[in-house]
């Protein structure tokens, strides 16, 4: 199996379905896990509804958070690549085609779909007016390129990564830090990490994650710079 979708799922009955539509044209040798985490708005109803026998779905008992959501599709994925798609629709899966390419081709564990590679010669100043939630993003991507020598846009943008790559760092966060977890791991332990550009188009309500995530996510950063 070349590679695995993983669709993260919670409280998004409204986008669920072409989120699982887009992840169904993807023109490769994939499986697609969606792991609902325990949604309350009919979103887990619409997916029982589905009666499709391609997709594996997995309803959790409970909200576990994010993290345990990406773990649990790793620990179910059979293909060489795992790839992250949120159901919320920010991100256009035909990304997939290039992150693959380049992690193939130059024989990468991980590719990032950066939201702002394409905009480094604009002002931070002028970003941040326009869409103010992107200081946190600048300010863990600071970090991570501080404390291991990298020039990162986006650490927190769409994902593709080699299975076994993330299955050896044994990310073990299961919220909002997942994200900051892997990524310093990842720098941590040398592994090898491109990003490239993608198409973004943020959603203007129901936006998940709230300014004060921020605390967790600089904390787990540190806490795999100063512990390991």
């Amino acid at each position: 199996m070349k590679l695995t979708t993983i669709i993260t799922v919670y409280n998004e009955k409204n986008t669920i379905v072409k989120a699982i539509e887009e992840a169904k044209k993807i023109q490769l040798e994939n499986e697609i896990i969606i792991i609902d985490n325990a949604s309350t708005d009919g979103t887990r109803e619409i997916l029982r509804s589905l009666n499709d026998n391609s997709l594996k779905i997995v309803y959790q008992s409970k909200n576990y958070g994010y993290g345990t959501s990406v773990t649990t599709g790793m620990s179910l994925a059979l293909g060489e690549y795992l790839f992250i798609h949120n159901s919320d629709l920010e991100y256009d899966p035909v990304c997939i085609y290039e992150m693959l390419s380049c992690a193939e081709n130059e024989n990468l564990d991980v590719v990032f779909g950066s939201r702002l590679l394409g905009r480094r010669g604009e002002s931070i100043f002028k970003i941040l007016k326009e869409r103010p939630f992107y200081l946190g993003t600048v300010i863990t991507t600071t970090l991570i390129n501080i404390f291991y020598g990298k020039n990162f846009s986006d650490i927190i943008g769409n994902r593709l990564y080699r299975t076994e790559s993330l299955k050896k760092i044994n990310p073990q966060n299961a919220g909002i830090g997942f994200d900051f977890e892997v990524v310093s791991k990842l720098c941590k332990l040398g592994y090898r990490i491109k990003e490239i550009p993608v198409k973004y188009s943020p959603r203007t309500k129901g936006k998940k994650v709230k300014p004060y995530d921020i605390i967790p996510a600089v904390l787990t950063i540190l806490k795999v710079k100063i512990f390991g």
